[in-house]
């Protein structure tokens, strides 16, 4: 529980340090709308919670899938802001795989905002970034919240295309709902903005 804190102490810390800060680029401000497909791995973190002697990770045939909508705003130098929808098709309700009735597919909803940090500027051809958040859902008819934390990659195509790849680990704040699990997910960012 210590760890959730201050985890979830470090990313308030950094959105207030981000909207405190002054943009010297602020015509350079992006507003950007993507989708992306995206998968979970409920199984890891709790093979590696139990010490079972595995450490690998779920293979993609062991994984959930679902999509999500998202808008980003450029907040700062290095510093952005992102929504995100997601949709995701899962049994939240089996304690694991082997759980499932024939009729195992259940949607979760969930709302998450967060805070990216890039390594370079806005210009840059590639680059990497550092995300973390706070994510709301609701999973077979009960709400439950987590805290999403994880690494990504971004191509720039263009000034209007983006391509993006991120990874998280989200650390669960209600596990009688959902347990601690990977998400992975791949988009396409296009510029709204001018």
């Amino acid at each position: 529980m210590k760890q959730k804190f201050t985890l979830l102490l470090s990313f308030l810390a950094l959105a207030t340090f981000s909207f405190a800060q002054k943009s010297n680029a602020s015509s350079n401000k992006r507003r950007l709308a993507g989708i992306h497909l995206n998968s979970i791995d409920v199984n890891s973190p709790l093979a590696w919670k139990e010490n079972t002697g595995t450490k690998s990770l779920a293979g993609f045939k062991d994984q959930d899938l679902g999509f999500s909508v998202s808008y980003w705003q450029t907040l700062a130098h290095h510093v952005d802001l992102s929504g995100k929808a997601t949709m995701m098709f899962h049994n939240y309700t089996a304690i694991d795989r082997n759980e499932y009735s024939t009729n195992y597919n259940q949607i979760g909803f969930e709302i998450e905002p967060s805070v990216n940090a890039y390594a370079f500027n806005d210009e840059s051809k590639y680059n990497a970034f550092v995300t973390a958040g706070l994510g709301l859902g609701m999973y077979s008819g009960k709400f439950g919240a987590y805290v999403p934390a994880g690494l990504g990659l971004s191509a720039n195509f263009s000034n209007n295309t983006m391509f993006t790849l991120q990874s998280q680990y989200r650390f669960t704040l209600t596990s009688d709902v959902m347990r601690n699990n990977l998400f992975y997910s791949i988009g396409i960012l296009q510029n709204i903005g001018k």
